[in-house]
């Protein structure tokens, strides 16, 4: 009896010490997963914050990185559990600014398709290689005598579109299935039940920000299709560009090629991860 006395007398401080530093590993641990995960998007946010910037958005993005600041100094520290504890605030914030950066990357997206949704359609009409307009392009021509088949819609410098015809048409698929896809995980069922639940787990939150920068992502692929398909409508003035910047193709980066719609080339330069402003400044340079 006495001996069975001593063992547990031993061993009850024993399993609270291990009790105490298992939970201290898994402070640890959920800390150093929080500091990456913030991290990271922190990170991704800066270019869109600075690309596409508003007062508020900017006033959010700073409080999120002073939250993160905080919550950083006590990851250091290796106060972890003061740590955890910042970072889900951190999270809840997050998860708020995430949703509305989402919000405007699909109105956006919707606005590059439709502004060359209706030409595109048209080319994919109008330039088969069966339609009657095609007809005339293989008949023996007058120049001087015979009737062109030009309209003011089209001239013979859009003979390249019964070339790339195929590829707009692919583009523009392309670009509507990645927009619908985007707004598929906008309006994910499972972030609705997760931002339902009373008690919201770190994880939970995880799952919702990753959600909503899969949207970003899926909208930047987008919104480059249609870019893509501006450029390739408007390919012939592709010389006069090069040879107005005084530059090579390869240099030829979206602040600078004017077949983009002057109100989408930040768009075209958030796709590359480049900064607007900054490409502005490069931009003034070659003036």
């Amino acid at each position: 009896m006495k001996f069975k006395i001593i063992l547990i007398s031993i061993l009850i401080p024993t399993i609270c010490f291990i009790h105490h530093d298992t939970q201290a590993i898994s402070a640890s641990v959920k800390a150093a997963k929080d500091y990456k995960f913030t991290i990271d998007i922190l990170r991704k946010l800066r270019t869109i914050v600075e690309n596409f910037p508003t007062e508020e958005k900017t006033k959010s993005y700073e409080k999120i990185k002073a939250q993160f600041q905080a919550a950083g100094e006590d990851y250091y520290g290796q106060d972890f559990t003061s740590s955890v504890l910042k970072f889900k605030a951190l999270k809840a914030d997050l998860m708020v600014f995430m949703e509305q950066i989402a919000k405007d990357y699909l109105e956006r997206t919707k606005s590059i398709l439709d502004s060359t949704s209706k030409e595109s359609f048209d080319i994919i009409i109008d330039f088969s290689k069966d339609s009657s307009f095609a007809k005339y392009f293989h008949k023996p021509f007058d120049p001087l005598n015979g009737v062109q088949p030009y309209t003011d819609k089209y001239t013979h410098l859009d003979y390249h579109f019964f070339r790339d015809r195929e590829t707009i048409e692919r583009y523009i698929k392309s670009g509507y299935q990645n927009y619908h896809y985007s707004k598929r995980l906008y309006e994910d069922p499972e972030i609705v039940i997760l931002k339902n639940k009373k008690k919201i787990t770190s994880q939970n939150m995880d799952y919702i920000i990753d959600r909503y920068m899969d949207v970003v992502i899926f909208c930047r692929q987008a919104k480059q299709y249609g870019i893509e398909i501006h450029k390739i409508r408007k390919i012939n003035e592709l010389g006069d560009i090069v040879r107005k910047y005084n530059l090579t193709q390869g240099q030829l980066t979206p602040i600078f090629d004017d077949r983009i719609p002057k109100e989408f080339k930040v768009d075209a330069i958030d796709n590359l991860n480049l900064l607007y402003t900054v490409e502005q400044r490069r931009l003034s340079e070659h003036k």
